[in-house]
């Protein structure tokens, strides 16, 4: 796992590696290897799909914010949206 993404980093050239899989990204977590962690949140429920990090029994990453204003939880508030009839 080491050995690819230091070929990533090799070939990004000094750019970002992004990794858009939450299998490999939780991986990479685990070995200390992901510098920061991008979340974009949609207002979307799906009924199905992979977890984003999803590692049971796995113990907590804390967090370190980067960007925008420190809060200890950030909370989004939806309708949802009924088909018109």
């Amino acid at each position: 796992m080491a050995e690819a993404l230091e070929t990533a980093r090799r070939a990004a050239d000094g750019k970002n590696v992004e990794v858009l899989s939450p299998t490999i990204g939780r991986q990479l977590l685990q070995r200390g290897l992901i510098d920061e962690i991008d979340v974009h949140v949609l207002p979307v429920l799906l009924g199905d799909g992979v977890r984003l990090f999803d590692n049971p029994g796995g113990s907590p990453v804390p967090l370190r914010l980067v960007n925008g204003e420190p809060a200890a939880e950030v909370n989004f508030r939806y309708h949802p949206v009924r088909p018109p009839g």
